[in-house]
């Protein structure tokens, strides 16, 4: 296997509906009218007793956020819309910005759903997802007549 260094003129150019897919930017290059989806960084730890999610959503109060079940599913949202409005004497200058994002989260089996617990420190979105209880491994000897 060898390895080398692409020049710039040589990287892919990926549609932008790859890019949304992908929900991060490709390529360097994006023209001004191109939207790039924002999905935010996950890690997900499994424990002993509990699956651990972490979300990065630096900006975003716990207001924003939507956490619920769905079909075995942990549906994770957020959607925020602002505005900001200035005026002064010859002029009113006016922003409005709309973002939003979804993680959709197949449940394992041994998930439990009424053991989901949340919590937001310093833009990271801790969820934490408790196990249900282990049945025991009840090994069964039958004897070969």
């Amino acid at each position: 296997m060898s390895l080398f260094k692409w020049k710039s003129s040589d990287k892919p150019v990926f549609p932008n509906i790859i890019e949304k897919f992908f929900g991060k930017k490709i390529t360097d290059t994006v023209a001004k009218y191109e939207d790039v989806a924002t999905v935010p960084s996950v890690n997900i730890s499994d424990n002993q007793k509990s699956f651990e999610i972490n979300i990065a959503v630096p900006g975003l109060k716990k207001k924003d956020i939507k956490i619920e079940v769905q079909d075995d599913c942990l549906v994770i949202s957020s959607e925020k819309q602002y505005k900001n409005e200035e005026k002064s004497k010859n002029w009113v200058r006016k922003e409005y910005g709309y973002a939003s994002f979804q993680r959709i989260f197949q449940l394992p089996e041994n998930a439990n759903p009424e053991k989901i617990k949340a919590k937001m420190k310093k833009g990271v979105l801790q969820i934490t997802v408790g196990k249900s209880e282990q049945k025991a491994n009840n090994a069964l000897n039958i004897p070969v007549k």
